[in-house]
């Protein structure tokens, strides 16, 4: 019997051994099963469960390889097990953090974006754009414009944001675990369309970091953690800057005495919403209010002034540390030399960081910066110090920080949501002509 033969035979008879390749196709290690979710413990463990199933799946994808059915029952699972809690418990919406305490969870985050992922699974990548786009007003005049703002153009350098820049806001950071589709139109763009694709975020590089959250391709992405003062370059090879090591070791003594207030029920709550408690290279944050806004303004308030008091008594003369409010957390940053004085390390100083390691030719545009608030300005500002040709995205509805952003760059889209950007840059890649970009091995061949 010819090959064609056997492969006729084994589909008449509903056998799955068929004569397809199978070399590099990715499978999931687990699969999901409905769980019960009472407590944040179950919240994080299932969806780093998630992360487990989604990364293979990406891979998969933008390999153009087949889906595994058992995978997208695997989310269709961890999605019901979370809608379960929320139909379950939607008055209350409490969650324990130990067996004398709770706190008030909103699970919208989590459910919406596993939505999202089986509907681009179940039903493909035209539909999924019609899908989402009946949540956000003007999404297809939005959406063109963007496609015309990029213009088809090649970028050596793609610097961009994280949460709230590609990511929708979540109200826990080790919950923000990256969907499938954001993925994929992510590594999508960054491997037709840039040379050098980076993340630049505040948070932590592992341990909880962006790494952890992350489910796009290796060798994709250049991550830069702590506002670029560490990152993990295409190569897998981890990059940290300078700091002194008295300075450390105040900010050592610092994390410590921020991380004894988790055991005062007062302040219990902070490690548990938003950012929590991240010790970061050079800096930490502490989360006081999360996306919802669901702590009491005076207790925030609090938590703030309490910060505050002790760094105050760390550092009283104001030189090691520099408090940032970002209103959502509290970031205590390192400081660094500046011309006339000392001033706190921004993300502007990590990409010049990394450049000084990698060599990106900065001079050499042109180049897309996107982010979505005033701390993410320092990394337009440094790269319009080196080239003028250089475009910026914003994601924003503060017409303020829109206006600044235009001021300094006057090739500028201003967009309402991360889905929206997300569906520009993965487009875009889609009508990219063929010019020479940087390719990550095995990516859309």
């Amino acid at each position: 019997m010819s090959d064609a033969e056997e492969q006729s035979y084994a589909l008449l008879n509903g056998e799955r051994n068929f004569l397809f390749p199978t070399r590099n196709f990715y499978i999931p290690e687990i699969d999901i099963n409905l769980q019960k979710v009472s407590s944040l413990k179950d919240l994080f463990h299932l969806k780093a469960l998630t992360r487990v199933i989604r990364a293979p799946i990406v891979k998969n994808i933008v390999a153009a390889r087949v889906i595994n059915l058992r995978s997208l029952e695997s989310l269709r699972n961890a999605r019901r097990s979370l809608e379960f809690v929320c139909y379950k418990d939607q008055d209350s919406g409490m969650f324990t953090i130990d067996p004398q305490h709770s706190i008030r969870v909103d699970l919208s985050y989590e459910i919406r974006e596993l939505k999202k992922d089986t509907y681009y699974l179940e039903h493909g990548e035209d539909y999924f754009i019609d899908y989402i786009s009946q949540f956000y007003n003007d999404f297809e005049r939005h959406v063109l414009n963007g496609i015309e703002f990029l213009d088809s153009l090649h970028f050596n350098c793609f610097i961009t944001d994280r949460d709230g820049t590609t990511n929708n806001y979540c109200g826990h950071y080790r919950s923000s675990i990256q969907p499938i589709y954001n993925a994929v139109f992510l590594s999508r763009f960054a491997s037709q369309c840039t040379q050098n694709p980076i993340f630049i975020t505040s948070a932590p590089l592992k341990d909880f970091g962006i790494v952890d959250v992350s489910v796009n391709p290796e060798n994709v992405f250049i991550y830069a953690a702590s506002k670029g003062r560490e990152f993990l370059d295409c190569n897998g090879e981890e990059h940290r800057a300078f700091i002194d090591p008295s300075k450390q070791e105040r900010l050592s003594l610092l994390a410590r005495k921020i991380g004894q207030l988790e055991h005062t029920p007062e302040f219990e709550k902070f490690f548990y919403i938003g950012s929590g408690f991240q010790i970061k290279f050079g800096q930490l944050t502490l989360a006081r209010q999360d996306v919802f806004n669901s702590i009491a303004e005076d207790e925030s308030q609090e938590v703030l002034n309490t910060v505050g008091t002790i760094v105050r008594e760390l550092d009283p003369e104001g030189d090691i540390f520099r408090i940032n409010d970002t209103g959502r957390d509290i970031e205590v940053v390192l400081t660094v030399d500046g011309q006339n004085d000392r001033r706190d390390f921004d993300k502007g100083d990590g990409l010049k960081y990394i450049d000084s390691c990698l060599n990106l030719h900065l001079d050499k545009g042109p180049h897309l910066v996107c982010g979505d608030t005033s701390s993410d300005v320092p990394m337009l500002e440094a790269v319009l110090t080196f080239s003028d040709d250089v475009y910026a995205i914003f994601v924003t509805r503060d017409p303020d920080l829109a206006q600044r952003v235009r001021r300094l760059c006057p090739h500028t889209l201003i967009v309402p949501t991360p889905d929206i950007l997300l569906s520009i840059l993965g487009l875009s890649a889609l009508t990219i002509k063929k010019k020479p970009a940087r390719k990550a091995p095995g990516l859309f061949l």
